[in-house]
């Protein structure tokens, strides 16, 4: 358990009662992401070395302990025992905070007592759906199921279509099945049809119903009941989990599709497999053998063969991509991802080397019926998917369109909601990240300026119009001018809570002499609220009031400049908090980012 302080008077009372026993505290703030990043980790920490006592210090909360521990930057963990510091660790690195934990429970006499690979409540929780996951592909073997999946699907009509030079080309043939399946077979529901007055039902009314007997029967453990407009009656739809069930309905979301197109691959003979995103969708994958791989297939896209369609195209943030065989499961999350680093990031619901043992252990039930031949084929088809693995390049799809769509199913509503729209969405982020080119790195100095009454970038004889067209990212915010004050400056959109931007260089495998941050014009009115940080590999600091910040032999890596707008009162609190506020005849740059390189 970790105790979250967030007043300047608790801590002291807590560290007297530990006693000897090691304390790690973790001073954080809510706005810093490698804070977010490493929370989860540090909980997990917690359950791991009951040795020791952990505590968060929230510093904007706590600004008398944190400057009495003379914290700089977030996060930081400071280690105690009987009141004195015995370590210190700065950053994000979950890795080096184990290994600080470790040493220092040693030092204190103690080994920390758990096992690496032994899971705790948390994982166990998460990692026992896949269990359930696991056993599902066999009901798509059953030989009714089958048979009663042919009846509907034309395969004589999709075979012939899949022809070249007289013999069945598996991918033709997977192609053309995904085509019907889309268009002549199943449809997409968003919200049920009445079906006693053919009304779609609207989104609004939707809430949780109670399974019925005979919808349990067929995997329904869970039910969206909807109202009708027009006769005001009830309008059930069951989530069937029965592929069977689903050849009738022939209607559900994406769980539904993916669930009823692997029976009809697997009634044409097609080794497939289903695939389950924690970011919520489902898919599947089939085995081409004249291509020696497996080949991604989405039916309710119907995309094949576009595996990043998903990260590039709908600009998911995939965590856990796991795909279940009939006799065997594979972390296949690499196929699905160009940036391997941050979704290792982001993987905090289990320690790798958990889930690598579990996923070990699954695969060994399976392996102790299977035959000698097809155990070694296996052996081989997962050394060359790993090999495929470690190189990203080898799932690009160039030239490809689908890869930078946006999902199609869907409502807009819907679909914006779950920020899947993709790249050609109004409201997708922008991901620009700047790195010094061939003559800034000659010269060892890069310079970008910004000036917001001009409303242009200068970089070195560069100009670039346009405050968007360098952000990483922004949200829910607008350069705006003042005709009657004659100002510029860039705040929230009218309407919006809060708005965020974000600037972002790669000064990866750099040796940084000193960074200089400033942003002028940071105006605040009536309660406002203008976070401005820049966070450098794994920490973040803060730029107060005066927006000014030089580091000096910086560690190497991404730099991010963020700004958050919040706060404010009334029906213009949306225009309190303002950024680089200047006047409209002014040619001074608002944003100057400098880099010294040695």
């Amino acid at each position: 358990m970790v105790l979250t302080i967030t007043d300047d008077s608790s801590l002291s009372g807590h560290l007297s009662r530990a006693g000897s026993k090691l304390v790690v505290i973790d001073f954080y703030a809510d706005w810093c992401g490698p804070c977010r990043y490493i929370a989860p980790i540090f909980e997990q920490f917690a359950l791991q070395y009951t040795e020791a006592f952990f505590v968060k210090v929230n510093v904007d909360l706590c600004t008398q302990t944190s400057a009495l521990y003379g914290i700089q930057a977030m996060p930081t963990f400071v280690f105690l025992r009987n009141n004195q510091e015995v370590g210190r660790l700065m950053g994000a690195d979950a890795a080096e905070l184990e290994k600080k934990i470790v040493r220092c429970i040693a030092e204190g006499g103690s080994a920390p007592s758990y096992s690496p690979n032994a899971a705790t409540q948390e994982e166990k929780q998460f990692l026992e759906k896949y269990v359930h996951y696991s056993r599902r592909m066999q009901s798509y073997e059953d030989e009714v199921a089958q048979t009663l999946a042919l009846s509907v699907i034309p395969s004589d009509e999709l075979k012939a279509q899949s022809l070249e030079r007289g013999k069945l080309n598996e991918f033709k043939l997977v192609k053309n099945l995904l085509q019907w399946f889309k268009t002549e077979f199943f449809k997409w529901v968003d919200t049920p049809e009445c079906e006693s007055c053919g009304v779609v039902t609207p989104a609004a009314s939707k809430k949780k119903g109670t399974p019925l007997e005979e919808e349990r029967e067929f995997g329904a453990d869970r039910v969206e009941v909807y109202v009708c407009d027009s006769c005001a009656k009830d309008v059930r739809f069951p989530r069937y989990n029965d592929a069977v069930k689903l050849l009738e309905t022939r209607k559900g979301r994406c769980g539904e599709w993916a669930n009823c197109f692997v029976l009809c691959c697997r009634a044409l003979q097609l080794e497939t497999r289903w695939v389950h995103d924690e970011t919520d969708h489902v898919w599947c994958e089939v085995w081409i053998n004249s291509m020696d791989r497996w080949v991604h297939c989405d039916p309710c896209e119907n995309i094949i063969d576009t595996p990043l369609l998903y990260e590039r195209g709908w600009g998911k943030k995939l965590t856990y991509v796991i795909a279940f065989g009939v006799d065997h499961v594979r972390d296949v999350t690499w196929r699905y991802t160009f940036d391997h680093f941050k979704v290792l990031r982001r993987r905090s619901a289990c320690r790798e080397s958990v889930l690598l043992n579990f996923i070990k252990k699954l695969n060994a039930r399976y392996e102790r019926s299977m035959f000698l031949e097809r155990k070694k084929e296996m052996d081989r088809r997962y050394l060359k998917e790993l090999i495929e693995f470690l190189s990203p390049s080898l799932q690009l799809r160039e030239g490809s369109e689908a890869e930078q769509q946006g999902r199609t199913t869907g409502s807009v509503k819907w679909r914006e909601a779950r920020n899947e729209l993709g790249c050609c969405s109004k409201s997708a982020l922008i991901s620009v990240v700047l790195r010094p080119n061939d003559n800034e790195l000659a010269s060892k100095y890069f310079r970008l300026e910004y000036t917001c009454a001009k409303d242009e970038y200068k970089r070195g004889n560069e100009v670039i119009r346009g405050w968007e067209n360098l952000l990483n990212k922004q949200r829910d915010v607008f350069r705006k001018e003042e005709s009657d004050w004659k100002m510029a400056y860039i705040c929230r959109k009218e309407g919006k809570s809060t708005g965020e931007l974000c600037w972002s260089l790669d000064l990866e495998g750099l040796s940084i002499k000193t960074l200089n941050v400033e942003l002028k014009g940071i105006t605040k009115y009536e309660d406002a609220i203008v976070t401005a940080t820049v966070c450098c590999g794994d920490v973040c600091i803060p730029l107060h009031d005066s927006g000014k910040l030089t580091l000096e032999s910086p560690k190497d890596g991404r730099v991010d400049i963020k700004v958050i707008f919040s706060g404010g009162t009334g029906q213009r609190a949306w225009q309190n908090a303002q950024l680089f506020r200047s006047e409209l005849k002014s040619s001074e740059p608002d944003m100057i980012v400098a880099v010294v390189l040695e």
